[in-house]
């Protein structure tokens, strides 16, 4: 079955960590709501804890949305699951967990479309990528996936372990990612099909550019603003990445 990514003319709209406008962040009542107001993608964010367990959170320190001062890398999952992370968003989320991929996966099954970021620093191996794609063969869902991170050598990695599986290099202007990386260099390493660009750090003409130089498909985010979404999609970016999705459903062109 062809990958749901390489289908061409398709339109993708993902809720950003899940619906994270209305519920905590990648916390299983985000994608439930994305569910039920039937958004077509996910996006979420995927660590490998210090025991091994893939759980879906995004920092790599969990006092955030926790106030557990750890990383997830040093902190083993049987410690992770007695965190409270809801109750930050709002007192009606309070004692919320983080969920494994394995729960997300569960519950939204072949319902949505996934962009799942990989989150690892540095070039060494830790075996997120290998345990990723298990998970998704696991579960049937490798035509409905799409693997992304800022780190190049995680998607060198995956075009490695899974060819058949489109990755996407992520990138912003964040001070926080090497100089090098901050304008999509990294495709240049990586071979990826999907750039990911902070909306704020592109232009209409720019993503012309990408396509037609680069062969990318332009997948941008975090945009809330459905006047911004459509003066990118006609400019030709291939989707939209929002925390409040339901409000991408007026322009009424995503499968």
């Amino acid at each position: 079955m062809e990958n749901h990514f390489l289908s061409k003319g398709q339109v993708l709209l993902f809720g950003h960590r899940g619906y994270s406008s209305l519920a905590p962040e990648n916390n299983l009542s985000a994608f439930r709501i994305l569910l039920e107001q039937k958004i077509p993608g996910a996006e979420l964010d995927v660590h490998r804890c210090k025991s091994g367990e893939l759980v879906v959170t995004h920092d790599d320190n969990l006092e955030r949305i926790t106030g557990f001062k750890g990383r997830v890398a040093e902190t083993d999952f049987s410690r992770i699951r007695t965190l409270d992370a809801g109750g930050w968003f709002s007192w009606e989320f309070k004692g919320e967990k983080i969920p494994l991929l394995d729960e997300v996966f569960e519950l939204l099954g072949k319902n949505v479309y996934y962009d799942i970021e990989l989150k690892r620093m540095g070039k060494g191996e830790n075996g997120l990528e290998a345990e990723v794609l298990s998970r998704i063969r696991a579960h049937n869902i490798e035509n409905l996936s799409l693997l992304s991170s800022f780190n190049p050598w995680c998607i060198r990695r995956v075009n490695r372990l899974a060819p058949e599986i489109p990755t996407a290099v992520i990138y912003s202007a964040s001070k926080k990612l090497p100089f090098f990386l901050r304008h999509g260099e990294a495709r240049f390493i990586t071979n990826a099909r999907f750039l990911k660009p902070n909306y704020k750090i592109i232009r209409p003409w720019t993503i012309l550019v990408q396509k037609k130089l680069f062969k990318g498909e332009v997948l941008p985010w975090i945009v809330n603003d459905p006047q911004i979404a459509e003066k990118l999609l006609k400019a030709g970016a291939r989707g939209i990445i929002s925390n409040d999705p339901g409000k991408m459903l007026v322009l009424d062109c995503y499968r």
